[in-house]
């Protein structure tokens, strides 16, 4: 693997116009086809995802079908990035004890510190992350199953990491973008993929994402920034799951 500043994989500049598609489009195409396909295939997957109360085996149901699009999703990007030689992971893998270890401790503070400031500011009102649109109950702790801890904690964090803070920022550093703008674009796009959450939530995630990508350049590991973001979502998986039920 050939690789320019930061150790990002010179390959990426090389497909501005694929990389720009599985940063804006791919992480909405995947997911509409992705419900699309099911909903032919399985006629009742539709009054799952529609109902306002569905089931804990609906729900259970609703997020299968997110992990295996999340999978297959990752799978064609690790596909196409291998091809254009830039790695499965969209960078190097390789990462010092040293560095593992501050992603592990860094990760957490990045999300939660702009969470805490967030809830300060709105005070602490329970549902502030979402719009109105979303059905919360398919985030409640009482509804979560082994799918949902999979989807949260290892591929949402893996496939998002290696999509923005891989492909998109690793792109724009090897054409020439400045490290800054590189981190802010990379993380706005990151932010337009959780459009389900309110307008603060969207800054806790635009300000986390700066987070990851700085950890990603100051590293120099794709590595860094997954595993920084997976103990962040490990430490809100957790915190949540000793929230009292609903009701």
């Amino acid at each position: 693997m050939e690789t320019g500043p930061f150790n990002t994989p010179i390959a990426l500049g090389r497909e501005p116009f694929t990389a720009a598609f599985w940063v804006l489009v791919a992480p909405l195409l995947f997911p509409v086809i992705g419900m699309t396909l099911v909903t032919l295939a399985w006629p009742g997957f539709s009054d799952a995802i529609g109902s306002d109360a569905p089931s804990p085996e609906a729900i259970s149901s609703i997020w299968m079908v997110m992990a295996a699009i999340h999978f297959a999703h990752f799978v064609v990007l690790s596909l196409w990035s291998e091809r254009v030689g830039a790695g499965a992971f969209a960078g190097d893998m390789r990462v010092t004890p040293n560095w593992l270890i501050a992603a592990i401790l860094l990760g957490p503070p990045i999300l939660l510190a702009p969470n805490i400031i967030a809830g300060m500011i709105f005070g602490g009102t329970e549902g502030w992350e979402y719009n109105g649109d979303v059905n919360t109950s398919l985030f409640a702790p009482e509804n979560w199953g082994a799918t949902y801890i999979v989807f949260a904690l290892l591929l949402a964090p893996i496939l998002e990491e290696v999509t923005f803070r891989g492909v998109a920022l690793g792109a724009m550093v090897c054409r020439g973008v400045p490290p800054w703008m590189a981190m802010v674009l990379s993380s706005a796009a990151f932010t337009f993929l959780h459009f389900q959450y309110s307008i603060p939530a969207l800054v806790v995630v635009f300000v986390a994402g700066v987070g990851f990508a700085w950890l990603r350049l100051k590293s120099g590991s794709m590595m860094v920034p997954i595993a920084a973001h997976i103990a962040a979502n490990a430490t809100i998986t957790f915190l949540a799951s000793l929230a009292p039920p609903a009701g």
